[in-house]
């Protein structure tokens, strides 16, 4: 089978693949991957501003925003999984403590980014909000109007949101962890323009 066509790797030489290896994360891995982080940190800051403002056109709007973000951040997610089951990620770190903790933390990653925008739709509808992309369509309101249910879904929503900002840290953590302690390609496997050259977490 013909190589797929990729960009080039200016510090290399050498073309980025599509497709993962066992090496690195190939060019669409990590588009997904830095595309959802751009949009987790937008969120992040959009949500915030929004919760220190009065109830305004200034706040509607941000949380309009906010809601359309969400939904691309959900098909997002749903796209980095459906391409990590097609192309299998390189291999986590051989040592089984580092291994487990990776696997926990990225499940983790995924659960959050996954229930949190069902959890924001669920608040919106218990609210009598219509949830739209961007205002080129609705989704249905899951639930008829509920001021009690709307109050759980916003501290279950921020808590979420808070727990996903320590996963983020912890994660951004470990990654420099393996970079300048560790000295492994963890990092640099996810970067587009890295020099190779450093061992990856496997057995020789």
């Amino acid at each position: 089978m013909a190589e797929e066509l990729t960009p080039m790797d200016r510090s290399t030489g050498h073309a980025i693949p599509l497709r993962n290896t066992p090496e690195r994360y190939g060019i669409v891995a990590q588009t997904l991957h830095w595309l959802i982080a751009a949009l987790v940190t937008v969120q992040f800051v959009f949500g915030v501003k929004a919760a220190s403002l009065p109830l305004s056109l200034e706040r509607l709007i941000l949380l309009a925003r906010h809601k359309s973000l969400g939904l691309t951040l959900f098909a997002l997610v749903i796209l980095r999984l459906a391409w990590r089951m097609y192309s299998s990620p390189p291999p986590q770190p051989s040592q089984a403590p580092l291994r487990t903790a990776a696997r926990l933390s990225h499940g983790l990653l995924y659960a959050l980014l996954l229930a949190m925008p069902i959890v924001g739709w669920l608040l919106s509808s218990a609210s009598s909000l219509t949830v739209s992309w961007f205002g080129l369509f609705s989704l249905p309101n899951l639930v008829t109007p509920d001021r009690r249910l709307a109050h759980w879904m916003l501290l279950t929503h921020q808590t979420m949101a808070w727990l996903l900002l320590t996963v983020v840290v912890i994660h951004i953590g470990a990654a420099f962890w393996h970079h300048f302690i560790l000295k492994d390609n963890v990092l640099t496997r996810m970067l587009p323009f890295t020099r190779r050259g450093r061992r990856s977490g496997r057995p020789p």
